[in-house]
């Protein structure tokens, strides 16, 4: 069987289908991968399609003698799986299968572009289904599929989640039949452009060196109404959702990455809370990390899973910086977020243990959900007085939410007609793209850590706040921040032209 696996994610690490490939090859099959990296990116424009025609139709001939497509997708990159299946489908009768969140999420809508959609962990499913057709065999009531058969639509059960995640393989890095958009031209990729691309992700932006991005586990431990993992765990009812790979397992993976990719500076555990690990795991990797790999890492943490003893263990293993949700200073958002046990004060207690540390990593990220339908000035000026409070220094990530299909909040929403036009709400939209206002400006000022505490208390004081949200005021508010915004973007590119990034 040849599979050809597509991802159009910025990002090349595309964990998933690079697993599920070695997965297949593992098991005799034959892969190609397609890394299409959406040409507008964080950019989303509604109307506007993601590939020119010239990448479609260098496409088609990659993908002719295939026996199976498949392709990975997140909701915001919908629109342009779309367009490739639309045009794989008019130009070759290969069956594809769609996969990854949205078509967990909605497979009935997946399925009218798709004539297969792969619910949940995709590696075992896709390994039956390639078997199956290679012998030649029904496949039509594999586990975690649903398939198009005779006009209908067969939707098979969820298989048990795999506890053992040591049975997959590392992702597929081998460049065996591996091609990427770049430049405007699908290309063969090689060593110097996985380099390249490496080093221009966002992980290696984010961190100013060359970063590789992978996963010690799988799941998060919390139940966020806004994040997908709460959905996902509801689609797999009372099974262990949150599942660790060995800490060998993990440690195999980065030798062979220091082997042949000695180009890396750090490495990135994008882990939905890589910290939610027990001590006993913590202090194992920790070990192991230190004696055999030894390079700076990235990690992600929640107020909940952060302690004095991890803290220690992890900077003392080379873990450099750490990326953690606040979201929110208001209470009563907290408890919208179903975040009530994250209040300020453990969230603070959090931080200051992190701050601890501030002169043996770089200034923490923490993330902060802008934009949210059911929130009031109270609730934004809580927010701003909980900014002020966490010590210096650190760095702000915003982001807008995007109120994703299938989460309690999208549904709330909905509900409540806050809702009105999904492709523009939500497919059409990035987190990127917040709202030109007043206290989005003042949070964005406030990105660096570096405002001035006394001037931040007097610009979130009622009658400021009531000034600068006056009929008068909001377009020279909303002008000062796309203002800044547009230098921000011309900075950064300058910024990557000069370094090479």
């Amino acid at each position: 069987m040849k599979i050809t696996l597509i991802s159009p994610y910025p990002d090349i690490t595309a964990f998933g289908i690079r697993t599920i490939s070695a997965y297949l090859k593992k098991h005799g099959h034959n892969t190609r991968m397609l890394f299409l990296p959406d040409p507008l990116g964080d950019d989303l424009i509604q109307g506007v399609e993601r590939y020119g025609k010239n990448i479609l139709d260098e496409l088609i001939p990659l993908c002719r003698d295939s026996d199976l497509i498949g392709i990975t997708l997140m909701t915001n990159f919908f629109d342009g799986a779309v367009q490739i299946t639309r045009k794989i489908k008019s130009s070759t009768d290969i069956p594809v299968i769609w996969g990854g969140v949205h078509p967990t999420i909605r497979p009935e809508e997946s399925m009218e572009y798709a004539d297969m959609v792969c619910i949940g962990d995709g590696e075992d499913a896709m390994l039956e289904l390639v078997s199956r057709m290679e012998k030649g065999e029904d496949f039509l009531d594999v586990a975690n599929l649903w398939v198009k058969s005779n006009g209908r639509i067969i939707k098979n059960p969820l298989r048990p989640l795999a506890t053992d995640l040591d049975i997959y393989p590392m992702p597929d890095y081998s460049l065996s039949d591996h091609y990427i958009l770049f430049d405007n031209n699908i290309r063969e990729m090689n060593r110097e452009l996985l380099k390249i691309s490496l080093e221009a992700s966002p992980v290696s932006n984010y961190i100013t060196r060359c970063g590789y991005q992978t996963m010690s586990g799988r799941g998060c431990p919390h139940k966020c109404s806004y994040c997908v993992n709460d959905t996902l765990k509801e689609v797999y009812g009372g099974q262990n959702y949150l599942r660790w790979r060995s800490t060998g397992h993990v440690i195999d993976e980065l030798l062979w990455v220091k082997e042949n990719m000695p180009y890396v500076g750090h490495i990135w555990f994008s882990d939905d809370s890589f910290f939610a690990k027990g001590r006993q795991k913590t202090e194992e990797f920790c070990k192991a990390y230190k004696e055999k790999i030894g390079m700076p890492f990235f990690a992600l943490a929640s107020p909940m899973t952060i302690s004095e003893e991890k803290m220690s263990l992890l900077v003392d293993a080379g873990l450099m910086c750490l990326q953690m949700g606040l979201e929110t200073g208001s209470a009563r958002m907290q408890e919208l977020f179903n975040r009530k046990q994250m209040s300020n004060e453990r969230m603070l207690k959090a931080v200051h243990i992190i701050n601890k540390y501030k002169d043996k990593i770089l200034p923490p990220h923490y993330d902060i959900i802008l934009d949210t339908p059911y929130e009031t000035d109270i609730d934004k000026i809580e927010t701003l007085k909980f900014i002020s409070r966490i010590p210096k220094p650190y760095n702000l990530q915003t982001f807008s939410l995007v109120l994703y299909p299938g989460t309690k909040l999208y549904e709330m929403a909905k509900t409540d007609g806050f809702i009105v036009d999904e492709q523009r709400q939500i497919y059409s939209k990035s987190y990127t793209m917040r709202e030109p206002n007043y206290f989005n400006l003042l949070i964005t000022m406030s990105k660096s850590g570096r405002f001035p505490g006394f001037l931040f208390k007097f610009l979130i004081s009622p009658m400021i706040v009531n000034l600068f949200k006056s009929r008068f005021m909001k377009p020279v508010i909303k002008a000062v921040y796309i203002c800044m915004k547009t230098s921000y973007r011309l900075v950064k590119k300058l910024w990557a032209g000069q370094t090479g990034k």
